[in-house]
């Protein structure tokens, strides 16, 4: 794994210093903050590479990481979002608004919403029940 591993860094790397896009989005399934680096590789990605956003999954929950979180986030000013609240039988936790003391992130059963524009994207976090738990916007860097 670990030889895969480095060989797809560098592959993305070269791909995100090779683009001329307007935004840069990298979708895995490693969950924020996860990059086995104390998320420097993550933070390296926004910050020398121009990655706008981290869309990844593996917990079964919502988790929508903003720059603003300094206590959890140190990607450089990098937004993320687990996207894992699909439903199911499984989840990292019970979905009880009253009871979060499992939850990593928002929400357990839910979706993101993505409203994306050349200027823009505004991310949703929306819960089972339609109501917006959390949203932000991100530009591109």
């Amino acid at each position: 794994f670990q030889t895969l591993w480095a060989e797809q860094k560098v592959w993305l790397e070269d791909k995100l210093r090779q683009s001329t896009a307007t935004w840069q989005i990298v979708v895995t399934h490693f969950p924020c903050g996860e990059d086995g680096e104390n998320q420097a590789w993550y933070r390296t990605l926004r910050q020398q590479f121009g990655l706008d956003l981290l869309v990844t999954g593996h917990r079964h929950d919502q988790e929508l990481w903003t720059p603003s979180m300094t206590y959890k986030n140190f990607m450089g000013g990098l937004t993320c979002f687990v996207t894992g609240g699909g439903g199911g039988i499984t989840s990292e936790a019970t979905p009880n608004p009253q009871d979060k003391k499992d939850w990593y992130g928002e929400g357990e059963y839910g979706f993101y919403d993505l409203t994306i524009t050349k200027a823009s994207i505004k991310i949703e976090s929306i819960n089972y029940d339609g109501k917006v738990l959390l949203d932000t916007i991100v530009y591109p860097k």
